[in-house]
């Protein structure tokens, strides 16, 4: 294995490059500041409070884009081109330079479906029903849109090829992503591969995207490989009960040494520590650096791709083995059974103290319910919520239920 370069800048600019040499300029006119991103999920942001003239590198990654406040301005580069944003007061922009229609369709894209993937994703659907309505979202919907804009019939064979690529991309990260939050059991880092339908994704094409260098920084690529393979992994290993999971880390950390080309070797250890930090114990990253040591890593380079570790509070490090349940308690419900803590194991609780002689407790209810129907079925599926009183009149409290 070669040799793996921790580089996550994306864009270069030196005194001796000249203004004909860069390829994005940015014109704040009264806007205060914007925020410079690269669709990378590694890379940091750059803030921009005056106007400027930058070196964009485009060989991994076209997508771009700019925040001000909560509006964003989404930019498309390739190689050899030159563009000009500039901000208007009104939260709109202007386009000059290459590719600027394709821009503004981007931005017409992401403004209209961006919010439609993401409460397909919150809705409470088994696999099969999601990939359904996903598919044909993308393959109706989004496909109508796409050949009826304004910019349609403007727009080259790269652009489309381009925008075909991102779609293929973004389908196949919406769905990997559904299925990673297959878990039943909200104390589990992963779900069991018994609730993971795997027939959704295909291996051969998996082997076949992991091979597009000209993805490699792009945001829905790099979600799209990091839950794919971990499904994979799942499935393979047959991962099923949670005290296995250091057992499978080690199968993992070899599987995708296997699998991934040298370049995405980092993004993929780097999302996982950061999203598994509190799961992982110091074995398992040792054992991770033993890996990364006998593929010809160099130690300066773990160094960096173990910083996210080092850098948690291991005080509030997960024990996925240990019983959280310590403390047990009874309480008696509406109905007259008993509830114990241990009824809620694997829900996320939303406990609220209360009493029928409390007035500003009683005043909160109403608040309550709205705050539980802000969300979706399937998320509901994990949260408990719990009204306990502490009332020690039985009758008063069971008066004071009608009457919220």
């Amino acid at each position: 294995m070669s040799k793996i370069f921790f580089c996550f800048t994306f864009f270069v600019s030196f005194l001796s490059i000249s203004q004909e040499q860069c390829n994005l300029k940015i014109v704040l006119n009264d806007v205060d500041e914007v925020s410079f991103y690269s669709s990378d999920l590694l890379s940091e942001s750059i803030t921009i409070s005056n106007d400027t003239t930058m070196l964009i590198d485009v060989s991994k990654n076209n997508l771009f884009h700019l925040t001000n406040d909560d509006k964003k301005y989404y930019l498309f580069l390739k190689k050899e081109t030159s563009l000009e944003c500039s901000l208007l007061t009104n939260n709109d922009f202007l386009i000059v330079g290459d590719y600027s229609n394709f821009i503004y369709f981007l931005n017409d894209y992401y403004t209209i479906y961006d919010t439609k993937i993401r409460t397909l994703l919150d809705e409470d659907y088994n696999s099969d029903q999601f990939e359904i309505l996903l598919y044909n979202l993308f393959n109706d919907e989004i496909f109508s849109f796409y050949q009826n804009h304004e910019f349609f019939t403007s727009f080259d064979i790269d652009v489309k090829t381009y925008f075909n690529s991102l779609l293929k991309y973004e389908y196949l990260s919406g769905l990997s992503l559904y299925l990673i939050n297959q878990n039943q059991d909200t104390l589990q880092p992963l779900p069991f591969y018994i609730d993971v339908n795997i027939n959704l994704l295909d291996w051969d094409m998996f082997q076949k995207n992991i091979l597009d260098v000209s993805s490699y920084e792009l945001g829905v690529f790099q979600n799209y490989i990091f839950h794919t393979v971990l499904l994979f992994a799942i499935h393979n290993y047959g991962y099923l009960h949670s005290e296995k999971f250091k057992d499978f880390n080690r199968y993992l950390f070899n599987f995708v040494t296997d699998h991934f080309p040298d370049a995405v070797l980092s993004y993929f250890f780097h999302h996982y520590i950061n999203s598994f930090s509190s799961f992982l114990d110091e074995n398992t990253i040792k054992y991770l650096e033993t890996i990364l040591t006998t593929n010809g890593l160099k130690k300066s380079d773990i160094r960096i791709l173990l910083d996210s570790y080092d850098s948690f509070d291991k005080k509030e490090n997960f024990n996925i083995e240990s019983d959280l349940l310590e403390t047990q308690f009874h309480l008696e419900d509406i109905d007259g059974n008993q509830v114990q803590l241990s009824d809620f194991r694997g829900r996320i609780l939303y406990v609220d103290i209360w009493a029928s002689w409390c007035g500003p407790c009683r005043k909160q209810f109403p608040y309550a319910r709205d705050l539980k129907k802000k969300f979706s079925k399937r998320q509901l599926k994990k949260i408990e919520f719990i009204y306990i009183s502490i009332d020690t009149d039985h009758i008063k409290w069971k008066e004071s239920l009608d009457k919220l």
